[in-house]
């Protein structure tokens, strides 16, 4: 049994004695994974991996060296042999190790664990995956057994030490079931496929026996709409973003708000801090501390306390997210959103990174619009990162009448993210927190759509 602390330890004092600053991570990572087919398992991977990072500070520079497993010795060459490389790296004043009064928070219980991964039953996540796979087939006879219904679980133990006195630890489970359905209509020569998944940090906060063949249910009712898609005329349309199509377009304001890429000037939002960019019904939280979320954590990748903080609120943008480099080349306040893998210097990362609800649900938004587009499926590449221009194919349903009527295929949106925000009308309350940036449904008021 390894003991993180006394590992770490061994390592800080080692760099200490070599006249270094230094940041031990570590991680171990336990996983289960399971597919079936036709009733049948087809696939059973199990994993355990232990990794450790040591980030070296030797004046204005650093130098990170990882490895993995138990093999915790000739440590003293390692570091050696690390800062022997480290004087061949420039200066740079910004790469420094947290002092305790950036740290100092508390590790807040944040309920990210349970404790039923290591009592997973093979059998109970069999007989799940064959209800999900069922629920699938016997929703319509268009429906193939082509695709695997999937479990997935895990846990991750995390751990971080300084030489400045950092020593903070929090763990975290997570589930998750999924079905990709595939639909077929032999007739007309068409194929469709379509999935749902259901994910939480809790075991039994999953649909039960009883209700978990919902999951393949959902996905194939999605396939079978898909088929017989049919491409539409050109023009300015209304548009409504269904929630995972409108979380990709957040995606994007999220990279644009990335103190990294603002160092960089490799962003549409740079020197626009403090304008009112949006509507007023335009507000964006990043929340790393909501128990049993996706992305929620205790403290970030720099040890520093995870803050909730509104990045936009009310179309005004008020902060970007940092780590201490990006805050110091920017002179800026820390935001807790440091994340450090082991083999690499620490970057940006969210926790919780979410529009806020709005009202009603994706059909009053449809009822609103009255006619349109309602985007299901983006296909997220061709974006101007430094102007926020876009072009980006997409499927999914013409909007009649305030109802989603015919399937839509190869179609092209194009705009810009600043202009598209800047058109939300109206929002739903349908998010669902399946990642680390959702978004409910929302509708725009104009967007180019090019089709035939």
């Amino acid at each position: 049994m390894v003991d993180p602390k006394e590992v770490a330890e061994n390592i800080l004092k080692i760099a200490k004695k070599q006249g270094c600053a230094a940041q031990v991570n570590m991680l171990k990572s336990e996983s289960k994974e399971i597919s079936l087919r036709k009733g049948e398992i087809e696939q059973l991977l199990t994993s355990v991996d232990i990794s450790t990072g040591v980030r070296l500070f030797k004046g204005k520079k650093s130098i990170v060296i990882a490895f993995s497993g138990k093999d915790f010795g000739n440590m003293e060459s390692k570091l050696a042999n690390a800062l022997e490389s480290i004087d061949f790296l420039s200066e740079d004043k910004y790469k420094r190790l947290l002092k305790p009064a950036e740290f100092s928070g508390p590790v807040r219980d944040l309920e990210l664990t349970d404790n039923a991964f290591e009592k997973l039953d093979i059998s109970t996540i069999k007989e799940a995956l064959q209800r999900i796979e069922s629920g699938a087939l016997a929703f319509s006879n268009k429906i193939i057994p082509s695709d695997m219904a999937d479990f997935s679980g895990s846990r991750t133990d995390i751990h971080q030490f300084t030489t400045e006195g950092l020593s903070k630890s929090f763990f975290k489970t997570s589930y998750s079931f999924s079905y990709t359905a595939v639909a077929e209509d032999k007739d007309k020569g068409l194929k469709e496929r379509d999935s749902w998944s259901e994910y939480k940090r809790h075991f039994n906060e999953l649909p039960n026996l009883e209700e978990i063949g919902r999951i393949g249910e959902i996905a194939a009712e999605k396939a079978v709409k898909r088929l017989g898609g049919k491409k539409i005329k050109s023009g300015e349309r209304k548009v409504v973003f269904f929630r995972p199509t409108a979380g990709d377009l957040l995606d994007l304001l999220c990279d644009a708000v990335d103190g990294e890429e603002i160092v960089l000037k490799n962003s549409f939002l740079v020197d626009k801090l403090g304008e009112k960019l949006f509507p007023d019904i335009i507000t964006v939280m990043d929340d790393p501390l909501i128990k049993r979320y996706p992305g929620s954590y205790p403290f970030d990748g720099e040890g520093v306390t995870g803050m909730p903080k509104a990045v936009i609120e009310k179309g005004k943008l008020l902060t970007y997210l940092h780590n201490s480099y990006s805050a110091g080349k920017l002179n800026m306040k820390l935001t807790g959103n440091a994340s450090r893998g082991i083999s690499a210097e620490p970057h940006i990362a969210v926790g919780n990174f979410h529009l806020q609800s709005g009202q009603g649900s994706l059909e009053d938004l449809l009822h609103e619009m009255k006619e349109g587009l309602l985007v299901n499926e983006l296909y997220v590449s061709g974006i101007n990162s430094v102007t926020g221009d876009f072009s980006f194919g997409c499927t999914g349903f013409l909007v009649e009448n305030g109802v989603a009527t015919i399937p839509v295929k190869e179609i092209t949106i194009a705009g810009n993210l600043l202009e598209l925000y800047g058109n939300v009308v109206a929002i739903a309350d349908d998010n669902l927190w399946k990642s680390t940036i959702t978004s409910p449904s929302m509708l725009v008021s104009k967007l180019a759509v090019a089709g035939t």
